[in-house]
């Protein structure tokens, strides 16, 4: 991993038009399938984050972005506080460097900081492993259903199974309830 990356945590509030921009680009390198939904200044995909997690490099280009979010899902009919992660992002020339597990390690630091009981994030089942290995645990079977938004803004009710994940912070991982996750709203 580079010695130059500057990394840093951002309140939400606290970007410029060209910090969102630059996101944008990074994240629309990483996610080339999703790059329709970073265009100009939208770096966000569902709610925008709370705060961020940015590595940039001397130039302030970006280079790795997380967004993380407190909210409330209801699993099993219990409302439980997280803090939802997402937009979990490396540029593509830094994959597979250890930039991503840095990353990681500051969205940790980021969530103990928020007093949440756990974070929470759902990916891809090909992402489950590098996320178990820095600490993230998935819940088997779980279905989470939750507001898609398209592009263009419309919401459509959305259940996907597998790939959940929660990262104890606040509580024990066997106090997670068990039963259906439902998000009452968008992910970050």
């Amino acid at each position: 991993m580079s010695d130059d990356i500057r990394w840093e945590v951002v309140e939400e509030s606290t970007l410029s038009l060209p910090d969102h921009e630059a996101i944008a680009a990074m994240l629309g390198q990483a996610f080339p399938d999703w790059s329709h939904w970073f265009v100009g200044g939208r770096s966000w995909s569902g709610m925008q984050p709370e705060r961020r997690v940015l590595a940039h490099d001397a130039d302030g280009v970006v280079l790795a972005h997380v967004g993380i979010r407190r909210m409330f899902v209801t699993v099993g009919g219990e409302d439980l506080l997280v803090g939802d992660t997402g937009l979990v992002a490396v540029a593509p020339r830094l994959q597979g460097t250890g930039v991503g597990r840095e990353l990681m390690t500051r969205t940790d630091t980021v969530l103990e900081g928020l007093r949440v009981p756990y974070g929470f994030l759902g990916t891809g089942e090909d992402r489950v492993p590098f996320y178990s290995h820095v600490g993230w645990h998935e819940l088997p079977g779980a279905v989470a259903t939750f507001s898609a938004f398209t592009a263009e803004g419309a919401g459509v009710t959305n259940t996907e199974q597998g790939g959940w994940m929660v990262r104890p912070v606040t509580a024990a991982l066997e106090d997670w309830p068990s039963g259906p996750i439902w998000l009452n709203g968008q992910q970050v």
